[in-house]
């Protein structure tokens, strides 16, 4: 991680943070799970136990959001907030249904009951991402929750997901209507989601010491949500 003595322009900072996002350590991008879901050599089984390893640690940790909404020291930060909720829960921005709902029926469509689910126990490294998001929303300030929760993770999702919407598509026999998890996180919704940390930078992240502690958020949020990937192994 790279520590300056001084304040660097937001500008400079976010093209930092996204080259090294793009470590091969930490690239989500590049995640074997989604080569193999982008190949077609992934199987179903694997699919929906990441799917559903993505729901035990996103559906509370979008919970947490409130948590966010109500440090943020901004009208306008808090409306986006409020907006990134409203979509997680009921699917305002999109037009479709609260993503839980919508994870559900693309597990269906892998092969998974419910009752599949609920006998799969949440997998350390799930386990280990939910715990890092709630102890950075609850305990670091919020230019450097959001940002990580922002930046690490919203601001990289379409990109993710659009390349395992295209492998479902192309391999996996699926309709658009069973594809819509994967789909509405590739959408413009959820590009919309990942401005919030820059926006927070630029207004609260005035020391060299307050950009080492962005940087560090943001990396690490990084290689956890990058290892999370690898419970596909699991399956």
């Amino acid at each position: 991680m790279t520590r300056s003595a001084t304040v660097v322009p937001t500008d400079e900072l976010v093209t930092e943070l996204e080259r090294d996002l793009k470590d091969p350590v930490r690239n989500r991008l590049e995640h074997p799970f989604v080569v193999a879901v982008q190949s077609g050599s992934a199987s179903k089984n694997q699919i929906a136990g990441w799917l559903n390893q993505f729901s035990k640690w996103a559906d509370p940790s979008n919970k947490l959001f409130g948590v966010l909404w109500s440090n943020a020291p901004d009208d306008d930060l808090r409306e986006m907030i409020l907006e990134n909720m409203l979509e997680e829960e009921k699917g305002l921005s999109s037009g479709t249904t609260g993503h839980m709902a919508l994870i559900a029926a693309s597990l269906k469509a892998l092969g998974w009951t419910d009752e599949d689910r609920a006998a799969d126990p949440m997998r350390y490294q799930s386990w280990a991402l939910r715990h890092w998001i709630e102890v950075v929303i609850r305990n670091r300030p919020f230019f450097q929750s959001v940002g990580a929760v922002s930046f690490a993770m919203e601001r990289i999702n379409p990109f993710v997901f659009a390349k395992l919407e295209r492998g479902l598509r192309e391999h996996y026999g699926l309709s658009d209507e069973e594809l819509m998890a994967f789909s509405v996180h590739a959408s413009e919704v959820e590009e919309e989601h990942g401005v919030l940390g820059p926006l927070a930078w630029e207004r609260y992240a005035r020391t060299a010491q307050d950009q080492d502690a962005v940087r560090e958020c943001v990396l690490h949020t990084g290689d956890m949500y990058y290892h999370q990937y690898d419970v596909w192994l699991d399956y």
